[in-house]
């Protein structure tokens, strides 16, 4: 059996930390400001294992109080390489916070990335395809997906007792139309190779049919929606 595999991209926070200290500081700054009152991170979401956004201002400001003794000759390098430490410990705890809500907000990834003051990297990897079925932009039209490449049969059904055939497929993708909205259907498939020899069919995978975008419920179900046509 062939499985497939798709390219998918990721987007991951990065802290471009600048080389000089005085332009360190400058970023510390702006990612105190970006993060205070930033809806994405409300106080009461925030992480027990990130420093709180109290300390963190803390923290920089008195890195600041360090950079500046050093000027005036009344404190140390030392010290100041201390509190930069700590600074630079609360921006990585801080960063994985909002990669957290970058992943969990794919849609929204890059803003919330920038609007944290972070800079975003782009990553693509190779994930294998899965069963889906996935709402289309087109009311009523779903898109079925199979995991393995080649020719596919497809099942379609309200209670997975009840089966209702589609349309075999060369390829690993179908559509299924004209199903009611709010409606909820299982659909299954499996390969059929060129010499009609046939897979065990795939689990069930749930559907609840609505405006464009995955409205999955339920997920893959041991063991696979009215007026169907396919593509």
């Amino acid at each position: 059996m062939s499985n497939v595999s798709i390219s998918v991209k990721l987007l991951i926070a990065v802290l471009k930390m600048p080389g000089k200290i005085a332009d360190k500081i400058v970023r510390a700054l702006a990612i105190v400001g970006k993060i205070t009152g930033n809806t994405n991170f409300p106080i009461a979401g925030w992480p027990a294992n990130v420093v709180t956004l109290a300390q963190f201002t803390t923290d920089v400001n008195n890195l600041v109080a360090a950079q500046a003794a050093v000027v005036n000759k009344t404190g140390t390098v030392a010290n100041r390489k201390a509190m930069l430490a700590i600074v630079m410990t609360d921006l990585k705890q801080i960063m994985t916070m909002v990669q957290a809500k970058a992943d969990a907000n794919t849609a929204n990834a890059e803003n919330i990335i920038v609007g944290a003051g972070y800079f975003v990297k782009t990553s693509k990897t190779k994930v294998k395809q899965q069963n889906d079925a996935v709402n289309t932009e087109v009311l009523g039209t779903v898109l079925l997906t199979a995991d393995t490449a080649g020719h596919h049969e497809w099942e379609m059904s309200k209670d997975m007792t009840t089966i209702i055939n589609l349309p075999s497929t060369s390829t690993s993708k179908t559509y299924v139309y004209n199903l009611n909205q709010g409606d909820v259907w299982y659909f299954r498939n499996h390969k059929v190779n060129t010499k009609k020899s046939t897979y065990n069919w795939s689990p069930w995978v749930k559907l609840i049919v609505g405006p464009g975008g995955r409205t999955v419920g339920g997920g893959n179900l041991p063991g696979h929606a009215g007026g169907v046509a396919t593509a």
